[in-house]
């Protein structure tokens, strides 16, 4: 398994890998086989993320590399690269800045709830998947636990 990290962490920062079969190629070519299940946890666990490059194409870039500026990935600045949060059954949708979802997510996965089955990152926006019978009071208890006033962005339900 180490092997298979350090490899992933030199392809990303060393050349433009635009996807997980790509990487998974490169992996190969190196004698180390793995999934598409293993590859997603590594990614996620590495805080991997995807930035446009250079030429607009999308590209994996590693933690240091992916992060604005003005934006730190901290359960004290996390609020600010929220737009909004919404829900609709047993599932939230949180809109953030451009390219701050993967951030967010990998913050609420690090956090962990009980009540949250998963998550699933776009550029701008988290998917939460609730477990049947949690509440959406429930979600926005356990984000205020490590976002500043998540509620103040809670999209009005009609």
């Amino acid at each position: 398994m180490n092997n298979r990290i350090q490899l992933i962490q030199e392809f990303i920062r060393t050349q433009a890998v635009r996807s997980q079969e790509e990487l998974a190629a490169l992996l190969a070519e190196k004698g180390v086989k793995t999934t598409q299940a293993t590859l997603s946890r590594d990614l996620r666990k590495l805080h991997i993320t995807k930035q446009r490059d250079a030429s607009g194409a999308y590209c994996y870039v590693l933690p240091e590399a992916n992060r604005p500026q003005n934006i730190l990935l901290s359960d004290s600045r996390a609020g600010e690269c929220i737009v909004s949060i919404d829900f609709s059954g047993q599932m939230g949708v949180i809109k953030t800045l451009p390219g701050c979802a993967n951030m967010v997510g990998a913050l609420v996965d690090e956090h962990s709830h009980p009540a949250l089955m998963g998550t699933i990152a776009g550029e701008d926006t988290l998917l939460l998947i609730l477990r049947q019978g949690a509440s959406h009071a429930d979600i926005l208890t356990f984000l205020e636990t490590f976002i500043p006033n998540p509620g103040k962005r809670v999209v009005p339900a009609n």
